[in-house]
Order: C-alpha cells, then structure tokens, then sequence
C-alpha cells in the first residue's frame, strides 16, 4: 500500500537542479531518434549558422528538463500517463550550457475516477544567464492515492 499523496495546489513552483548539455548527450539523442541535422552534428556547419555553434535539439532540452522535474517529487511514482506536451523553443542550447527548468503546478482537478486526478504542469527552461529557452506545458494523469 502505498503513502497518501495529497493533492497538488495550484501555483506550487520547484526549481529542478541544473544540467550542463555536453557533446555526448547530443550524439546520443541523435543516435536514438535519427537526428542527424547538420547544425547539431556538424561543427563546420554550425559555425556558419546565426547561432555559432552546434546546438542541442529541442526534444532533447524538453526531454531533460522532464527529466529533472521527475527528480523533484512532484511525480514519480503516482503519474499513471502523460495525456498533452505543448512545447516552445525560444532560444537554442549550446554545448556547455546548463539549464535548469521552474515547474509550476498551474491546475489541477479530480477525475470521475476515485484516487485519480488531471494536473497540468507549466515549464520555464532557462540557462546559466537566466534567459528563457524554452516555455512548455505538461499534462498527465496522476493518482492520488
């Protein structure tokens, strides 16, 4: 039997932990969902870009910073399944940056189902400088219980 978990207010915010997108984490995800554009696989390439510079994919960044939300609490174990992802990329992630994301519970309502509650996150993912890179919502499914 698991803890009763109490329900998320709304407007509860956490900061996750920061994460620095090395080289590595760009060649794996590339590797795993095809990704192999230039501009984040060809160094040459990259430096002739607006940007400068290789440049993290953004289901990369979105991915990691999920990632890092689940290591704050509010998930785990009582997400029974991810129902919407609406995603914004602003600004790129560059090899080197470290990005943390400000999760805010932005609303919240019981279902028909006993125990079971619709919860609908809010991301703001910003790098070491504080700029925002990108904005996003979350929905998912969650058991109270």
């Amino acid at each position: 039997m698991s803890d009763l978990k109490p329900m998320l207010t709304v407007g509860q915010t956490v900061v996750t932990a920061g994460r620095t997108i090395g080289e590595c984490d760009i060649h794996t995800f590339a590797g795993l969902v095809g990704d192999f554009t230039p501009i984040h696989m060809d160094d040459v390439f990259a430096h002739s870009t607006p940007y400068g510079a290789r440049i993290a994919h953004g289901p990369l960044t979105m991915s990691a910073m999920i990632g890092m939300a689940t290591q704050t609490g509010f998930f785990g174990d009582r997400v029974v399944g991810l129902l919407n992802l609406n995603w914004d990329f602003a600004k790129p992630v560059k090899i080197g940056d470290t990005i943390r994301a400000r999760l805010t519970v932005e609303d919240t309502r019981a279902t028909s189902k006993p125990g079971r509650a619709i919860t609908r996150f809010l991301f703001d993912v910003f790098n070491q400088d504080g700029v925002s890179v990108q904005q996003g919502r979350m929905t998912v499914m969650m058991r109270m219980d």
